[in-house]
């Protein structure tokens, strides 16, 4: 039975491993995969949302804001799901990051287009393990391009990142996440303030 006091608790039962801080140099166009450990497969119709609000930087800023910019920008990121195709089959045609099963492992092709080989994916290095509940976050070049300061040499700005996950509905309740929270710092780039080279 419990009987620790309630001002005085010792177990976290919802601890993670703390928040995230995503560093871009201004201008990059990345995609970053995000493992879910809390769902088995995420082609079924979860809810996915990736979000950046931008944060109250301030010019030489030292150390990360800790408020957001009144009416500052808001991001959603679009998020890249697995394309599961079913079971590995060796007469079928695959294109890179599809995702077949074979004898109960999911396998990801890694590279190419139309491919087509009878080599089972565990002997073909092609192929790499994956998983279904792996999602891809894409960040566009063109964020932070709107915030109210932009970066300089030696100060970076930051907005505020998180991501949620909510299941498709059941019958019993349905289940909301916020699994990954954070900073996004995005760096000064030179390349950023030059015009792009003529034809």
């Amino acid at each position: 039975m419990a009987r620790s006091r309630f001002a005085e608790p010792v177990n976290d039962l919802m601890s993670d491993s703390g928040a995230v801080l995503w560093s871009f140099v201004k201008g990059e166009q990345l995609e970053y995969p995000v493992t879910l450990t809390f769902v088995e497969d995420i082609t079924l119709p979860y809810e996915l949302e990736a979000v950046v609000v931008e944060a109250k930087n301030v010019l030489l800023q030292s150390d990360p804001p800790i408020t957001i910019e009144p009416s500052g920008e808001q991001t959603t990121l679009d998020i890249r799901l697995p394309v599961f195709t079913g079971d590995w089959n060796a007469s079928s045609s695959y294109d890179v990051e599809d995702v077949v099963l074979y004898d109960g492992i999911y396998y990801k092709l890694s590279t190419g287009a139309g491919y087509v080989s009878a080599t089972i994916p565990s002997d073909d290095s092609t192929w790499v393990v994956t998983a279904l509940n792996i999602i891809y976050i894409q960040f566009p070049k063109e964020l932070a391009s709107d915030w109210a300061i932009a970066p300089m040499v030696d100060n970076p700005v930051y907005g505020f990142f998180e991501l949620r996950v909510t299941e498709p509905n059941n019958s019993i309740y349905v289940r909301t996440w916020k699994p990954v929270r954070g900073l996004v710092e995005i760096l000064f780039s030179p390349t950023d303030i030059t015009p792009p080279p003529g034809p």
